[in-house]
């Protein structure tokens, strides 16, 4: 007797031959195919631990896009945990009795740098919770009741607390070089503001700190610092302009989102190494779960009340913040694995492991000389855990590292004012050769440039390889309007690893913003250097097929299926194809279209339409910065914004951010300025080049005077310039008359009567003489002195000698000198040689300059003047007048002929225009250029506003309104569509076109036109073909590779998560497979189907021959009794499913 589970007769109708009559069956039913899988392999479902909060970390195990995570479940399956690893937290504490951190916490790794003691406990506030959630991260403890799992669940963990005060060089010193030789690696999720127009890093101690750490912290090993790249991606910053992320002593981590792809705040730079998961957008990306600061779980314990531990846990950690430390995990896994792994050690370990497939929808990607994807998104991908484990276990240690210096080039270039204009330049380096500091295979690549350029954000800087590898070490930073300098500034690149050096390296500086310049800047200097080895690193030891596989497997299983195509779509593309058009379900139904649907766009790729992403009303292709309108945000350069960009206003009616007038360079609506461009005023909401009488100049604004002034340089009373007529200017006040001792002259300005008068008219006449002076018949005073050449005294009723160097005086002392000899001048009763600065010699005196003027002729002659006031005509000023500027120093200039006004005297520092002429871009031209388009304004001036930065000329401000466009856009109905990744720019038809399949990057659609490769492919740069990896070599399985540039083996493994495309199922419809493949694979499916002919057959044969009947002889049909329940035990068939899979997974969660 037997149960018996039969599936389909209709599938195995042979099944029929193995039950002869009076075969006794149970019992019977229908199955239906369920799916299953392996739970000692699958990641879906490794449900073993019992932390409340394990299932909602999606990270771990298999809940990004495409089904990708971290990949650490493989690695803890072969018992790699964190044991024996110490990461230190550097941020504001760590909560060390958290329930879910205790059993772990390490007060050796753990230091309270702002009240100096030894307990890192963060004030209970909710500001101070950042590092305790980091350290959740890490090291949360496994199989307990609270929260969820850490990465390196086994590793001690400890934290510094640094922030929660003044930060100074000294603090980041001392946590940096905490405990060197104790701690292994430092984490940290912080650094200068991410503002869009901060430049800054470490100081010198600090600098010291890391270079200590790398040299002699972990016994020489070189300690390993992980830093967050930072979230200032909403500022449009680039975290090359932050000391610590571009350092090459760090591990700069930059985060990805649930969807696979790039959050809002993410900075882009050349110096991310990689990336983890994090946060991303409301509503449709989960955040990471950590622990939290929580004080109440042990009150409530005291109080003999049961705590409640969610308060324990988070769902909301987010950011670059919660990148860093998931990275910091997965190192420590590596170091389980190896100790003896350096610093760069690990730094090749993630550049080797990394991957682009995961977070390849994101556009950016670029391949390396080396052929490795490599972006200023992510790095070199996502890091994979299990992959660093695998090589750390075999890892061979890297050659001596060598550093590289070029010589500097201190030729001075112009870089050009105009928007799109380029300066390139270059250096020829034969990598030290033939010295100590050779460098042959590349490492960390630095360029070290000085230059001026106003505005600093509108720069975008390019170096360039021999192998041709474009990195761009600056995007543009629009909130960047310093009008400052790069001085030595180190902008370090990553995408340039394993690269061959020698040869030519290129320097491309673009002025590429959308913000005003003031003129052309200056490259002062700039040199590179090269980190790397002058051998070769033999840094990849291969892993056995059999162990391949396994790391794979789990990954295999759970990805998105393929979505092959059937025979009715595939003939549906091809038919929209060949007319053209775009294939589009409708009712069901699927159609041909010219132009895809408001939220779709048709894709080259397979002629197909797709959603356009969430943020975009309309686009021209999947990504954020893809759209060509907007329904809740406003449209900015090709994304949808919630708030508009300097120089921008929102139009709420046509959802974009329109351009303020250019003389404005924050606005209201169009013509209502809040803020101006340099050297305008703002006045009355315009912006105008000299500020009226009647106010002065603050901030770049015009500020009234006080009412008692006609012109001033404050608000005070006592800040008059001029005053109103007839009242007369003393001491920066305004008065009906002059004070004694004092005339008005012709400017209404009191000046002193000479120190003979006690009244007087003008300088040349006095009508009333001091006392010992008497009035001549010219209406001057002179000195009555009873004595010649001394002075007399009452008292003795004698003549008394004067005081040295006095030729007439009133008393003995040194300030009562009346005249002096010929070799002095007299000033306030002294005798000295010359007249201190801000005085003038007048017949042997010391006359004072006028108010302002710190150095004169005489009274109506400045030669200059105070801070804060420029010379013109010899007279003192506030400001330049109209037609003038101040070049500098302190000195008004004529504008160049073509400016009404300015800022500088070249023909592009206008700030207004004679009658008949439009401002654009500081010049002053006839009409306006490509570019811009004009504005008609009766009441005021004309105006040429910049068209959208898709357009090359325009009718108006917006995407569809062009009337030409760029290279590499096609026009279609006034819009201009920039070519997206795997397009080029057909010049004939004027269209973007599909690259050969077998291209990345192309410049034509044939198979020799390509300018890089996709994986499994390596680019021969001199025919411009891709050709299968490692020519002359059979790969094993799916083991992929890249290619040596100099020997033709492979020489590492990009380790994929998936042999799948991995996108969503509503992204793609189809996989095209190229015809090279296809042959193959056929002939292998007819031999198998033979082969399974002549097995089934066979077996048929021996079937019929009665030779399986003995097998069943003494079974019968019986009928299934009734009280026999036609069901299965459910916790039974787990059970069975998963008994000894839990058996070895209970090993490896316990902790020893």
């Amino acid at each position: 007797m037997m149960i018996l589970r039969v599936v389909s007769m209709e599938c195995f109708p042979m099944l029929s031959h193995f039950f002869p009559h009076g075969f006794k069956v149970l019992w019977f039913e229908q199955q239906e195919v369920k799916r299953r899988v392996k739970r000692s392999v699958s990641v879906n479902s490794f449900t073993s631990f019992q932390d409340p909060l394990y299932s909602e970390q999606w990270f771990l195990h298999g809940g990004g896009c495409g089904g990708y995570d971290m990949n650490v479940i493989p690695a803890w399956q072969e018992g790699f945990t964190g044991k024996g690893v110490v990461i230190s937290i550097l941020d504001d504490g760590i909560q060390s009795n958290h329930p879910d951190l205790a059993q772990n916490y390490d007060k050796d790794a753990s230091y309270d740098i702002n009240d100096s003691d030894d307990d890192p406990t963060p004030q209970d506030d909710d500001d101070n919770k950042h590092g305790t959630r980091c350290a959740g991260e890490v090291a949360a403890v496994a199989n307990n009741e609270f929260c969820g799992v850490g990465i390196a669940y086994n590793s001690s963990i400890g934290g510094v607390r640094m922030l929660d005060g003044s930060v100074t060089d000294t603090i980041e010193a001392t946590a940096l070089s905490l405990n060197p030789d104790h701690i292994h690696i430092y984490s940290a999720s912080w650094g200068p503001e991410d503002d869009g127009k901060t430049v800054d890093g470490p100081g010198k101690l600090a600098k010291m700190a890391f270079k200590e750490g790398i040299t002699k912290g972990r016994g020489g090993l070189g300690s390993i610092f992980v830093w967050a790249s930072g979230n200032g991606g909403r500022h449009s910053d680039n975290c090359n302009c932050d000391g610590y992320t571009n350092s090459v002593y760090t591990i700069s981590v930059s985060s990805a989102t649930q969807s696979g792809l790039m959050p809002w705040y993410l900075e882009q730079c050349s110096s991310t190494l990689a990336t983890t998961y994090s946060s991303g957008t409301s509503n449709k990306d989960q955040n990471i779960v950590t622990v939290d600061v929580d004080y109440s779980y042990f009150t409530q314990l005291q109080r003999g009340q049961k705590p409640i531990t969610s308060q324990l846990c988070t769902r909301s950690h987010t950011g670059t913040s919660a990148s860093a430390p998931i990275a910091a995990g997965i190192c420590a896994l590596a170091l389980e694995a190896n100790p003896e792994l350096s610093w760069r050690d690990m730094q090749y370990l993630i550049v080797m492991t990394s991957r682009h497939e995961p977070l390849k929808r994101e556009n950016g990607w670029i391949t390396n000389g080396v052929g490795r994807k490599v972006s200023t998104k992510f790095g070199y991908g996502l890091m994979d855990a299990a992959a660093m484990v695998k090589l750390a276990k075999n890892w061979k240690t890297l050659p001596d590292q060598h550093i590289c210096t070029t010589p500097t080039d201190n030729t001075e270039r112009l870089i050009p004012a105009n928007r799109g204009e380029r300066l390139e330049t270059s250096i020829n380096t034969t990598g030290c050769k033939n010295t100590e500091n050779a460098v042959r295979y590349l490492e960390h690549v630095q360029v070290i440039v000085s230059l001026n350029f106003h505005p600093r954000g509108n720069l975008h800087i390019t170096l360039i390889s021999p192998s041709g590898t474009r990195s761009a070490v600056l995007l543009p930073r629009p909130h960047d309007k310093i009008e400052g300098s790069f001085n030595n500034w180190p902008f370090m690149s990553v995408h340039f690893w394993g690269e061959v050096l020698e040869g030519t390296w290129k320097l491309v500086i673009v002025n590429d913003g959308n913000l005003v310049t003031n003129g052309p800047g200056k490259l002062l200097n700039w040199h590179l250097v090269f980190y790397g080895t002058e051998d070769r690193p033999f840094y990849l030891t291969f892993l056995k097929d059999s162990e391949t596989e396994k790391l794979h497997e789990s990954v295999a299983e759970r990805a998105y299926p393929v979505h092959g195509i059937t025979k009715s779509s595939e003939n549906i593309v091809n038919h929209c194809m060949e007319r053209n058009q775009f294939k589009i379900l409708i009712n069901g139904q699927n159609e041909c279209t010219y132009k895809c649907p408001i939220g779709q766009y048709g894709d080259l790729s397979d002629y197909t339409c797709h959603m356009c992403d969430k943020s975009c009303s309309s686009c021209y292709g999947p990504s954020y910065n893809n759209c060509l309108s907007c329904s809740r945000h406003f449209l900015s350069n090709n994304m949808c914004v919630k708030t508009c960009p300097s120089g921008f206003f929102p139009d709420s009616e046509k959802h974009q951010c329109f351009p303020c007038i250019p003389i404005c360079s924050e606005c209201e609506v169009n013509e209502i300025c809040t803020a101006c461009q340099s050297g305008l005023f703002l006045y009355d909401q315009k912006c105008i080049p000299i500020c009226p009488a009647g106010t002065y100049v603050h901030k770049q604004t015009c500020q009234k005077c006080h009412p008692s002034c006609a012109s001033c340089y404050g608000s005070l009373s006592t800040n008059c310039i001029t005053c109103p007529t007839p009242h007369v200017l003393y001491n920066g006040s305004c008065h009906s008359q002059c004070p004694l001792h004092y005339y008005s002259n012709d400017d209404y300005l009191c000046v002193r009567c000479h120190r003979s008068c006690e009244h007087c008219m003008d300088s040349d006449s006095c009508t009333k003489c001091h006392s010992n002076w008497e009035r001549n018949s010219g209406d001057n005073c002179i000195y009555n002195s009873k004595c010649a050449g001394g002075w007399y005294n009452p008292h003795l009723d004698s003549c008394e000698a004067c005081y040295l160097y006095c030729d007439q005086c009133s008393g003995p002392n040194i300030q009562d000198c009346v005249y002096c000899d010929s070799r002095y001048v007299w000033h306030e009763g002294h005798c000295i040689e010359q007249c201190p600065e801000g005085s003038f010699n007048a017949q042997d005196e010391c006359i004072p300059c006028e108010e302002h003027c710190s150095r004169c002729q005489n009274t109506e002659k400045c030669l200059s003047c105070n801070e804060g006031f420029v010379l013109h005509f010899e007279k003192c000023y506030r400001s330049c007048p109209v037609g003038y500027y101040d070049n500098g120093k302190k000195e008004c200039d004529t504008c160049h002929p073509e400016c009404h006004h300015c800022i500088g005297g070249s023909n592009s520092n206008c700030t207004s225009c004679p009658v008949g002429y439009l401002l654009v871009q500081h010049t002053c031209k006839p009409q306006c250029p490509d570019g811009f388009f004009l504005v008609m304004n009766v009441e005021e001036e004309n105006h040429c506003l910049p068209c959208y930065s898709t357009c090359k000329t325009c009718s108006d401000f917006g995407p569809t309104h062009c009337s030409s466009c760029y290279d590499n856009s096609s026009f279609v109905s006034s819009t201009c569509v920039p070519c997206l990744d795997g397009e080029f720019f057909n010049e004939v038809n004027k269209e973007c076109e599909r690259c050969h399949d077998n291209c990345g990057r192309c410049f034509g659609p044939e198979e020799n036109n390509c300018l890089s490769c996709p994986a499994l492919l390596r680019l021969d740069k001199v025919k411009h073909i891709c050709l299968p990896c490692c020519h002359g070599t059979v790969l094993k399985k799916s083991e992929c590779c890249s290619c040596s540039k100099d020997l033709d083996v492979c020489v590492n493994s990009d380790h994929p998560r998936s042999v799948v495309v991995n996108l969503s199922p509503q992204d793609y419809d189809e996989v095209v497979i190229p015809l090279r493949h296809i042959v193959p694979i056929v002939v292998v499916i007819c031999f198998s189907v033979v082969l399974l002919y002549v097995f089934v057959f066979g077996l048929l044969q021996i079937n019929s021959m009665g030779m399986c009947n003995f097998k069943f002889r003494r079974q019968k049909y019986e009928r299934v009794p009734n009280n026999m329940a036609a069901k299965f035990d459910a916790e039974m068939e787990k059970i069975s499913l998963t008994r000894d899979d839990l058996e070895d997974e209970d090993d490896i969660y316990e902790k020893v």
